[in-house]
Order: structure tokens, then C-alpha cells, then sequence
């Protein structure tokens, strides 16, 4: 079974404005590390090339008058119409060529997941997808096009079933608001707690309705949560569900921004917890389809991505260029022949952050594992 890489030079040299946070050009460094660490060209792998997603499969998700302004927004000023869907601003700027860009980026999601529908693949990264704040009738949080809502979508009308798993420090609220009432899609989100963070959402008791009751899941951390808290929440919480409900396809959103080096986050997250729960996901999915998300600082999350690769695909990084004069750098050269953090004298747990992981676990298990037959 392949392990496929879909990455884009279009995608990769768009950029939203040189003081915009959303760098897209993450995905040619994440790249470039993949190659110099010995993760790419593997006899079971491929890098596949987007197509633009077709226009009438946006409105699986979005509403037909949205697609219409974010259209029209490139053609002049913005409107009052434009303004109110979240388009103009600063977080969404309109750019000329977003339109196309964002059609790319979700084709590729798309693409990614026929491939594993058709058993094509096992595992599958779009480092340039993952817009998970989208909502159907408006842009928010860097995201035009919701491309996980518009896949799940198809899928779920193919009769699949579909367990998304969002790791990006950002609560996924516009992939919640679209699945809150479906017993077909398994929403887990383990993310900064909206009451420190955008887009202040995704608290424990947002659990779904109707169908959907159980099946969202919410894991709001505290800031400065460390890796012992996040772990036993994530441990405690995503392979019991997740196992219990056997989906045919795990969406991942590996999004980089829960680490501790994060310039809009407060996550104490370092590579070690990073791993581990990547390699969860791994061992629990049948077939991966893997989305870059956020991460805000690009060396960073390219660095994360290529661990999230070499394990997703059974790898181990090495580094043959590293002391080398005229080698590529990325940051400070210290860490040179790694792409883990630097290890570090052993801190003490933050007493608030674990004690609300620990109640949020307690909570999910008194309100969530229930509604499955899992025993608390």
C-alpha cells in the first residue's frame, strides 16, 4: 500500500501578504526537510500533484451565495455582503488568485481521500490542506473553503464511515458545526481551551444533538498544558473512541501550532508528546488521510511534519547533510541532524492545566463514553 505526499509548487508559493501569519510556503520546507532526512522517494511512495476541486462538489458543504461572493471578492471592492462572510478582513484577506488557490487545496484533499476510498493508498498528507474553520456560508481563521467538510461529505454519501481527529492547537469548529447532529462522523478536537483562544470554542460539553449526540468530542486544554497532561488526555480519551467506532477512513489535522515554540499559542507541547500521539493515530487508523492545518512558526511545523511522515510511513530520520558547509538551514543550526526538540532538564507539571485535563477526561467519560457503551 502507497504512502502518498500530495504537494503543489502553485500551492506552496501562494502567499496571503508578507505580515500574514498563514505562511503556505510550510509545505516546501516540510519538503526539502523530507528529502534531506531520507523520508521521500521510498520504492511504496508517491508525490502527487492536485487538480482543482470541481466547483459543483463545493456545495456538498458551502452555501451556493458564499462561493458567489468569494468569487465576485476578487473582481473589486468588497461589499458590505463580502464584509459580513468573514471576507476583507484581516484574518481573510482578499488576495487575487485565493479563489483558485483555495480550489487547489481542497482538490488535493479530495484527491487524497478517493485514493484511499479505492484502496489505492493507506496514508495520505496534504500539507496544504486542512482549512478547518470554514463555515458553510462564511470565511474565518485563514480558511476560504472548508476542504474537510466538503470531502467528509463525499464520503459519507458513499457510505463511509469517518473518524476526524483534530490535533491542531485551534478548535476545528467549522468541521463541528457541520457534523454536530451525524452519528456517521466521529469529531474529536484536543485543542487550546477557547476560553484563552480563538475561535473560543469546543468546550467538553458541546457533544453533538439529535443522531450526532457522542459523536463530537471536545478536549479543551489549559494554557501552558505540558506533555504529561496532553498525553493522558489524548490517551485517555481518542483510542477508545476511535477503536469503538471503526471508522473506514481517519481524517488527521496535525496542525503544528500545538507546540511550544508557537508564536499564537500557549501549548507546552514538545515533539516527544508530538510523536506520540501522531504514532496513536497511526496505529489506530486503517487508512489516513493526514492535513497540515496551522503552525505558525513554518520551520517548526515543517520540522513536525516530516516526524508525522517518517512515522506515518515507517520511517527514521537521518540526516545526512548535517556540520556540512552550504547545507539547507532552517532556524538556528543548533539542532542541526535532528528534528526533535533538544532535550531538556525535566520540568515539574503545571498543577492547574493537569487538574482540568483531568476533569475534562472525567467529564468526556461520564457524558460521551456512555452514549457508546464504553465503560468509564
Amino acid at each position: 500500500m502507497k504512502n502518498i505526499l500530495i504537494y503543489s509548487d502553485t500551492l506552496a508559493s501562494f502567499a496571503y501578504g508578507a505580515y500574514h501569519p498563514y505562511k503556505p510556503e510550510r509545505a516546501r520546507q516540510f519538503k526539502e526537510l523530507a528529502a534531506r532526512y531520507g523520508l521521500l522517494y521510498e520504492a511504496n511512495q508517491e508525490i502527487v500533484e492536485p487538480k482543482p476541486l470541481d466547483e459543483e462538489l463545493l456545495y456538498l458543504f458551502h452555501d451556493r451565495d458564499y462561493i458567489d461572493l468569494l468569487k465576485a471578492s476578487e473582481r473589486g471592492a468588497p461589499t458590505v455582503e463580502m464584509l459580513e462572510a468573514g471576507l476583507g478582513s484581516p484574518d481573510n484577506p482578499i488576495i487575487p488568485g485565493m479563489y483558485e488557490f483555495a480550489l487547489l487545496a481542497a482538490g488535493g484533499t479530495l484527491l487524497g481521500a478517493q485514493l484511499l476510498d479505492e484502496d489505492a493508498a493507506r496514508f495520505v498528507f496534504n500539507p496544504s490542506g486542512g482549512f478547518h474553520h470554514a463555515g458553510r456560508a462564511h470565511a474565518e481563521g485563514f480558511c476560504y473553503i472548508n476542504d474537510i467538510g466538503v470531502t467528509i461529505e463525499h464520503l459519507i454519501r458513499r457510505g463511509r464511515r469517518v473518524a476526524y481527529i483534530d490535533i491542531d492547537v485551534h478548535h476545528g469548529n467549522g468541521v463541528q458545526d457541520a457534523f454536530y447532529d451525524s452519528d456517521r462522523v466521529l469529531t474529536i478536537s484536543i485543542h487550546e481551551s477557547g476560553v484563552s483562544l480563538y475561535p473560543w470554542s469546543g468546550f467538553e460539553n458541546e457533544i453533538g444533538e439529535g443522531a450526532g449526540r457522542g459523536y463530537n468530542v471536545n478536549v479543551p486544554l489549559l494554557p501552558e498544558t505540558d506533555d504529561h497532561a496532553y498525553w493522558y488526555a489524548f490517551e485517555s480519551v481518542v483510542p477508545p473512541l476511535v477503536t469503538h467506532f471503526a471508522p473506514d477512513i481517519v481524517f488527521a489535522e496535525i496542525g503544528g501550532d500545538l507546540h511550544r515554540d508557537d508564536p499564537l499559542a500557549n501549548l507546552n507541547i514538545t515533539t516527544e508528546v508530538w510523536c506520540r500521539a501522531v504514532g496513536a493515530i497511526n496505529a489506530l487508523a486503517p487508512r489516513i488521510m493526514a492535513l497540515g492545518g496551522g503552525g505558525y512558526n513554518p520551520h517548526k511545523t515543517a520540522a513536525l511534519w516530516a516526524l508525522a511522515w517518517a512515522i506515518f510511513c515507517g520511517l527514521t530520520p537521518s540526516d545526512s547533510y548535517a556540520g556540512i558547509v552550504g547545507g539547507m538551514m532552517y532556524g538556528p543550526e543548533a539542532q542541526a541532524g535532528s528534528l526533535h526538540d533538544e532535550p531538556s532538564a525535566a520540568e515539574s507539571c503545571a498543577l492547574k492545566p493537569a487538574r482540568h485535563a483531568h476533569d475534562v477526561v472525567r467529564h468526556i467519560r461520564e457524558t460521551v463514553f456512555p452514549l457508546h457503551g464504553i465503560a468509564a
